[in-house]
């Protein structure tokens, strides 16, 4: 018994240390070895074998923890990995990718050991499975195709890109969560919420993620390449005397921990979000409409640029879809991106500027957390890509999936944790604005403007997101401000970034979306016009029969 037990050891051994030998990384090579044997096997009678996979293993680390009123209320930590591949028949012109309904990604677990047994086999029975499908979508994709007429661009566009082989193996960075420190450190924040006898509601968290990602595709791409993500959040809720819940959080995300602010510091920022919480319960509901300058700052300022250019894809370019079905008629049903007919043309004021500076990992000294150094189709980002210059629409975000305007890949292709899926998003995006100020400055030139406009007060907006929307009443006789409740900008989209009157010569550096974005943007901005009324169909609660105990 101890023979055999000491034979299957060396057995073990070797076979892993091959995978070691073969390319260096484990999980790389036994990607690659599985892929490659199904490129040339997978094959179905009448159709080619793939033309084009391309096999991710996530291996990812997760760490929860959550506390309330100075007690440790949650905590989790696990460790999984997943497969995600992708596979493309016909070729590069034509093949199964762009149908509406039909998503090309799939996940499956797969093991957490390094070594040609677990994950092979999850590779395996993906691919099968994958090639099965493909087959039929693009059986369908081509006789749809065979029943409409297509201009001779649209006939010459391709369907996806071929690129040229990368390289990169990074080394996994270390899991150090000091869960003693963590957990310390969220008691005593969480603390604070107990000088606050009307906040209802209150937790402090810390999310943290470490992810892996190996890749390899039957291009030649090899890739390795680590990504953080932590993020510290503060919630407290209260309710209004008319019964209007309220909610604010504060949430900081960062690539590394050590960027996080110490306990103290935290502590305090929690501190003056519930007396400004305080302030917000007690203030007065908007009790008109307004239709005037608007000057955003700080949080705020991001918010929107984060909202109005990225959030929604404005920014993104995107291939129709084709409608497949019983009956084979063509059929744009989602997809595609209108912007970009608007290539060359002024879309907003000619003061602002917006580039992707994805590939640089510094600014001015400071690591910008949506930086990466390889997309997920296996594209290196450019270090700075103009998208919009002086006003004027000049590129958009791309993937390797052609567009008419745009037909090649930037290297903004990226897994989206928040949707599960891959899409075209920003990593770094830099905003600036040819008309600074100093702050001073642009209130002086705030006021001056709503006197222009015969308005006695004018609006500050210092938070817009998360659901509330801190917005000040400034009056123009004599500066002093107040805070309103339930205001909102009704008319907010790109139109209203025509119209700047200037904006802060300060800079301020904020990541979005699970750490996927990181934005660099004015510290203020100054709109010529904009409309404030109230939030409609607000929900009035009915108030609590006892005290809070």
């Amino acid at each position: 018994m101890y023979k055999k037990i000491l034979l299957l050891v060396v057995i073990l051994f070797w076979g892993v240390s091959g995978v070691f030998a073969q390319g260096g990384d484990p999980v790389i090579s036994a990607i690659q070895k599985e892929v490659d044997r199904n490129k040339s096997e997978l094959k179905m009678e009448g159709m080619n074998s793939p033309f084009f996979i391309s096999y991710s293993v996530l291996d990812i680390y997760s760490f929860y923890l959550s506390a309330s009123l100075g007690k440790i209320s949650s905590s989790s930590e696990y460790r999984r990995r997943f497969g995600m591949p992708t596979l493309l028949v016909g070729d590069y012109h034509r093949n199964n990718l762009n149908l509406a309904g039909r998503s090309l990604v799939q996940t499956t677990m797969t093991s957490l050991f390094d070594n040609e047994t677990g994950i092979p086999l999850t590779i395996w029975r993906d691919l099968d499975n994958m090639y099965k499908s493909a087959v039929e979508q693009f059986k369908s994709k081509m006789a749809v195709l065979q029943q409409q007429t297509q201009t001779k661009e649209e006939q010459e566009l391709s369907n996806f890109e071929q690129t040229k082989p990368v390289n990169i193996i990074l080394s996994q960075h270390p899991v150090d969560v000091n869960k003693t420190y963590w957990e310390n450190y969220l008691r005593k924040v969480s603390e604070v919420a107990k000088l606050f006898p009307e906040i209802l509601r209150s937790n402090v968290t810390l999310n943290a993620r470490n992810v892996m990602t190996y890749t390899y595709n039957t291009e030649g791409s090899r890739y390795a390449i680590p990504t953080l993500f932590y993020q510290l959040t503060f919630t407290a809720n209260t309710r209004a005397d008319d019964g209007q819940e309220l909610t604010h959080t504060v949430l900081l995300e960062n690539a590394t921990l050590e960027q996080m602010p110490d306990v103290e510091t935290f502590s305090n920022r929690c501190k003056t979000e519930m007396e400004n919480l305080m302030k917000f319960k007690n203030a007065p509901v908007i009790d008109d409409t307004y239709c005037g300058p608007v000057l955003f700052e700080g949080s705020a300022v991001g918010s929107i640029f984060e909202q109005v250019f990225f959030a929604n894809n404005k920014l993104s370019a995107s291939p129709k879809l084709i409608q497949t079905g019983s009956v084979p008629i063509y059929v744009s049903s989602g997809g595609g991106n209108d912007f970009e007919m608007m290539l060359n043309k002024k879309v907003i004021s000619r003061d602002l500027s917006i580039k992707s500076i994805t590939g640089q990992e510094f600014y001015k000294g400071q690591r910008l957390n949506g930086y990466y150094p390889v997309d997920d189709e296996g594209v290196v980002p450019e270090k700075e890509l103009v998208l919009i210059e002086n006003g004027v629409l000049r590129n958009m975000l791309n993937g390797r999936k052609p567009t008419l305007k745009n037909q090649h890949s930037n290297g903004h292709t990226r897994y989206d944790y928040g949707s599960g899926n891959y899409r075209v998003m920003a990593g770094n995006v830099l905003i600036t604005c040819s008309q600074t100020f100093d702050n001073e400055a642009l209130r002086k030139k705030l006021i001056d403007a709503a006197k222009e406009e015969d308005l006695d007060y004018a609006y500050i907006v210092r938070q817009y997101e998360n659901g509330i929307n801190l917005m000040f009443k400034v009056y123009v006789d004599d500066g002093r401000e107040e805070l309103v409740r339930n205001a909102t900008i009704s008319d907010f989209s790109l139109k209203t970034f025509k119209r700047i009157l200037g904006a802060s010569d300060k800079e301020e550096i904020a990541s979005y979306g699970e750490t996927q974005m990181t934005l660099i943007f004015p510290d203020a901005l100054l709109f010529e016009e904009m409309d404030v009324t109230r939030i409609p169909n607000i929900e009035y609660k009915k108030p609590y029969f006892v005290s809070k105990p």
